[in-house]
């Protein structure tokens, strides 16, 4: 017999991962590398300490002539100034310091867990088809048994076992596991683009169909 395409909760990524892309803002890349950017600022604030030091190195007194040559006592000239300039340029040296790398944001985190549960989920719902289609339909029924326990939050499970019933010609059976598909889709339409239900509708139709009144 014919076996329809299976239909995968691999259909419905697209607009979750596009939702986790675009929460992450992209930024313009800069003309200057950051690391060199960063080296260049630490350079230069380190030079700027230097030169503007220079002077306090040589421990100038509070009563001594100030080293511009005014001729006033340094308290009452450039002490000031020079003391804010200090403070600057060590704050800006500071600032210069290499920043520990950001950790992974949330969304970075969620992507990646998501993509990696997605991954298992998909091989092992194909594995199951796959069983179905070579014909060992003992093992895809006891492998989609396993997959409702392990993934019980997606329908594949439910459409599974009734391509197994389908495969062995137990049609009853297998439009009682595709109406379990359309509960589920109608109890998590969050989850569903609209009309998903309406394959697993026809295929009720077609393997029970209302008896003729």
């Amino acid at each position: 017999m014919q076996i329809r395409p299976a239909l995968s909760t691999r259909d419905l990524v697209g607009p979750v991962r596009n939702l986790l892309v675009k929460s992450q803002q992209q930024l313009v890349k800069p003309l200057i590398p950051k690391d060199v950017l960063d080296r260049l600022v630490h350079v230069f604030s380190s030079s700027l300490i230097k030169s503007q030091t220079k002077m306090t190195k040589t421990k100038i007194g509070r009563n001594d002539p100030c080293h511009c040559g005014s001729g006033q006592k340094y308290k009452r000239c450039c002490q000031e100034k020079d003391e804010t300039a200090e403070r600057t340029a060590r704050a800006a040296a500071e600032a210069a310091k290499p920043k520990a790398p950001p950790r992974p944001s949330l969304v970075d985190f969620l992507s990646e867990e998501f993509d990696d549960d997605l991954e298992q989920l998909t091989v092992a719902s194909n594995a199951i088809v796959d069983m179905v289609h070579d014909g060992k339909l003992d093992e895809a029924e006891q492998a989609a048994r396993d997959f409702l326990l392990r993934f019980p939050e997606v329908h594949d499970g439910y459409d599974r076992l009734g391509m197994v019933y389908e495969a062995r010609g137990d049609n009853k059976q297998a439009a009682q596991y595709y109406r379990q598909v359309v509960e589920f889709v109608r109890t998590h339409p969050d989850q569903y683009e609209p009309g998903f239900e309406d394959t697993f509708n026809h295929l009720v139709q077609k393997l029970d169909p209302p008896a003729a009144g």
